[in-house]
């Protein structure tokens, strides 16, 4: 596939910035798919759309911080580039951090009881995939993911000339056979929470592996620790916790979070 980027599109004085706009409306599918799927189960609404605000904000803060962590230098040296969220530069596991604290907090604040958090967390990670899916074609377009070197013939031809693996295409791909995967599961994961366990062991699994597909030792490349990537570690930590967690604790949640 040949390299190219496509970042914004200017109508006159204004100018449509391509990965936020993929961003945005992840956001607004994954608010119609929870409100109508909490609807149809006899929940309120009303909690959905008010947390919702939170949880924008939350993930944001969040997927940027993370970001802005791991490439520090870089935003020291130019912070006026750190408020530039709509040109990309958000990592996942940040925003899943910012996005939990957020919710955590609001429930507190509205009293939520935690098999209620847990069967909207359930539809959450249920229209999560497809939220992934959407914010990648973004990354897709603006090309901001390079991979590592590649003999496939899907590979992209890179403007230095070196061909590398398509990583936001395998990101599209693994989040629609993970939406598919949760879909099969979910007649079967009756007990709320289960569907959301289940999403992040099989999120961090694939992610795990596909990180491999990203370049190393160039100005675009994520830090790497012990031949790892940030988003490795935290995966494996993920992965690792839950195991924990299924082995060693199986008490059911307290009343309130």
């Amino acid at each position: 596939m040949p390299y190219f980027s496509f970042d914004k599109i200017q109508i006159g004085p204004i100018i449509l910035y391509v990965w936020g706009a993929f961003l945005a409306l992840a956001f607004l599918y994954a608010l119609f798919f929870v409100s109508r799927k909490a609807k149809k189960q006899g929940i309120d609404t009303e909690i959905i759309i008010s947390s919702f605000s939170w949880l924008i904000i939350g993930t944001i803060i969040g997927a940027r911080l993370g970001y802005i962590i791991q490439f520090s230098d870089y935003y020291f040296s130019k912070p006026i580039e750190i408020l530039k969220i709509w040109q990309g530069g958000m990592t996942f596991h940040g925003g899943l951090f910012g996005l939990l604290i957020a919710a955590i907090i609001y429930a507190k604040f509205a009293k939520v009881s935690s098999r209620l958090f847990l069967q909207i967390a359930d539809l959450a990670v249920l229209a999560a995939p497809i939220s992934i899916a959407i914010t990648r074609v973004g990354c897709s377009l603006i090309n901001d993911h390079q991979g590592a070197e590649t003999s496939l013939p899907w590979g992209i031809m890179w403007p230095d000339g070196t061909i590398r693996h398509p990583v936001a295409e395998y990101l599209i791909i693994s989040a629609l056979i993970l939406y598919l995967i949760l879909r099969f599961l979910k007649p079967k994961l009756t007990k709320p929470g289960q569907l959301f366990i289940v999403f992040f062991f099989l999120y961090s699994l694939l992610r795990f592996f596909l990180d491999f597909t990203r370049s190393t030792g160039t100005s675009l490349s994520d830090p790497r620790y012990w031949g790892l990537s940030t988003a490795q570690w935290l995966s494996l930590a993920i992965i690792l916790g839950i195991i924990i967690k299924s082995v060693f604790f199986k008490k059911s949640p307290v009343e309130k979070i």
